[in-house]
């Protein structure tokens, strides 16, 4: 071979070898900014990640289980408490009626209660002629009537009589059934002393009461005279 032949082949050779040197560093240059073009994706899909843990949790013997706000069946329960009790509590709006205490629902996150939040709801003052008397309710609300009545557990009745009988004052029931919390279809006033076995029954009209603050300072006073009534002639 010549040496004009010999210098064709190493020109060639030279040329394969940039052109295979141009599309290794064009592939390299590629691979590192792929990288970049991602990374946006990666994030949004962390912050979805991260979106789920943030619930709230309680850990019990190294389980992590939800919180009692995450429960719907007990959030909703306690909503329509509280609104049925602001409905009753807004009753009391008249120059008559005082709010003397309103038990609180505080419960510690190991459960510990107060004895106080055992007591009845509301502890009302109301003027009677040139006197006052005083007495408790208890908000009972409830979406519905069952087999036409409210039910209730024994221990819960066993408690307000024996509240009653130790603070030897009367135990009234406001209960609201139907419709909303804060405009019940039915509303009644309910004295413990009347409530027979561990229901109050819907064909009891006589506890029937108009939602408002004169029909419930009506109602009062009546119990009351009835009461001291009954009490006068047994002595």
């Amino acid at each position: 071979m010549n040496k004009r032949n010999m210098g064709i082949i190493l020109i060639v050779a030279g040329a394969i070898l940039l052109v295979c040197g141009i599309v290794m560093v064009s592939t390299n240059q590629h691979n590192t900014v792929e990288p970049a073009n991602t990374q946006p994706q990666l994030v949004v899909v962390e912050k979805h990640i991260h979106d789920t843990l943030t619930s709230p949790t309680t850990v019990e013997n190294g389980v992590s289980r939800p919180s009692e706000s995450e429960n719907p069946t007990v959030d909703k329960s306690k909503e329509k408490g509280d609104a049925f009790e602001d409905f009753v509590v807004n009753l009391l709006a008249d120059w008559r009626l005082k709010l003397l205490d309103r038990t609180q629902d505080a419960v510690s996150t190991a459960g510990v209660v107060a004895e106080s939040c055992k007591n009845p709801d509301l502890h009302v003052q109301q003027k009677r002629g040139k006197s006052e008397i005083d007495y408790y309710l208890e908000c009972k609300y409830r979406s519905q009537w069952k087999d036409g009545a409210v039910i209730f557990e024994d221990w819960q009745l066993d408690r307000y009589r024996q509240f009653q009988r130790s603070n030897r004052r009367k135990v009234i029931f406001a209960l609201g059934v139907g419709g909303t919390p804060s405009a019940p279809a039915s509303f009644m006033l309910v004295p413990l002393d009347s409530v027979k076995g561990n229901s109050i029954k819907q064909i009891k009209t006589e506890f029937a009461v108009e939602p408002s603050s004169s029909a419930l300072v009506e109602y009062i006073n009546n119990y009351f005279s009835k009461v001291f009534s009954k009490a006068k002639h047994k002595s």
